[in-house]
């Protein structure tokens, strides 16, 4: 069977594992940075057929006055960046292996802090103007409960933020009150904490059909693709956080992926999100007016799995890469 497990860059890396019938003894088969999947046994139970696949996914930035050129830089290279988020000084936070500031100038990255074991924590969110940053850590005490967490922009003063069983996806309101994020556990559902603690709030019973939304700008209206009903077309909803039973769901101008990563425009008059052509992501601009939107950037490879402007609105940092795939064959080694 292929399982996920823990390692030291990431937390969901599928691994083959052998248990034993009737003594439910477990022994590692694989022991790789790969992730394996659609496993097949051969007659005689000696040879083991499955797909081995490698993501290679980095963080990138071009400034907004050339987002149409497809030219980018390149921060980030080696251990995958799976979500970042921008500080008002124009640092970066990344979850690079362990939650890493990032200068973007100099490429240089030195470890948020010392207190955090690497792979424990992913999701970051500035908060508060820069005073904070929020995370989602996994509890290696109980690793079956995922939570959101809360640490001052210098490393110290760790605090537990929630208490669920799979809380996930961190997004900070701008007005510095909120922190919003997705329990999992309960069907996806946006869900919202004080950014000095307290007591989650349920916001919306809209399924979220990502992992990923976003808070406007002015803190009021929260973004993300859910669907009408089950099996129903993917729609955009947007739900007002302080009236969220004046929720609506719209359109999608084009068809976002399986799982799209939506986002606010600057001025928090559009959202844009990833769509894909021939195994190619660009970004789309949806206008909330509903206006026809427009193709943002022009990228002529790989695929996009997050996006953020900076603060200031001048840049954009986008997480862009591909998986590699492959048949393998895994043969019993005999005494």
């Amino acid at each position: 069977m292929a399982t996920a497990i823990g390692d030291e860059t990431n937390f969901t890396r599928y691994q083959i594992i052998e248990i034993s019938y009737p003594n439910g003894a477990v022994r590692a088969v694989t022991h790789d940075v790969g992730n394996y999947s659609d496993l097949s046994l051969s007659a005689n139970g000696e040879m083991l057929a499955t797909v081995m696949s490698q993501a290679h996914y980095d963080l990138f930035m071009t400034p907004v006055s050339a987002l149409g050129s497809g030219q980018v830089q390149q921060l980030t290279s080696g251990a995958r960046v799976y979500e970042f988020s921008w500080m008002p000084d124009g640092k970066i936070i990344s979850d690079h292996v362990t939650l890493n500031v990032l200068n973007p100038g100099t490429r240089s990255e030195s470890p948020l802090s010392s207190t955090l074991p690497i792979g424990s924590a992913w999701f970051p969110s500035s908060c508060g103007n820069g005073r904070y940053v929020v995370f989602v850590r996994v509890d290696h005490k109980n690793a079956k409960t995922i939570n959101i967490w809360r640490i001052d922009a210098d490393g110290e003063n760790l605090k537990q933020l929630t208490d669920g069983k799979e809380d996930e996806s961190t997004v900070c309101s701008l007005d510095g009150k909120w922190v919003y994020y997705t329990d999992q556990s309960n069907g996806f559902k946006l869900t919202r904490v004080p950014l000095e603690g307290g007591k989650p709030e349920r916001l919306s019973e809209l399924p979220i059909g990502s992992d990923l939304f976003d808070i406007s700008p002015d803190s009021k209206l929260a973004a993300f693709t859910s669907f009408r009903s089950a099996g129903g077309q993917k729609q955009l909803a947007l739900v007002p956080v302080d009236s969220p039973g004046d929720a609506k769901l719209i359109v999608l101008q084009r068809s976002g992926l399986r799982k799209s990563t939506v986002r606010f425009t600057p001025d928090g008059k559009a959202v844009v999100y990833p769509v894909r052509d021939q195994g190619v992501d660009n970004l789309w601009l949806q206008p909330l007016d509903g206006s026809p939107g427009r193709q943002i950037t022009n990228f002529k490879s790989e695929q996009i799995t997050d996006f953020h402007w900076s603060f200031d609105g001048s840049k954009l940092g986008l997480i862009r890469g591909h998986t590699d795939s492959d048949v393998v064959l895994l043969q019993e080694s005999k005494p």
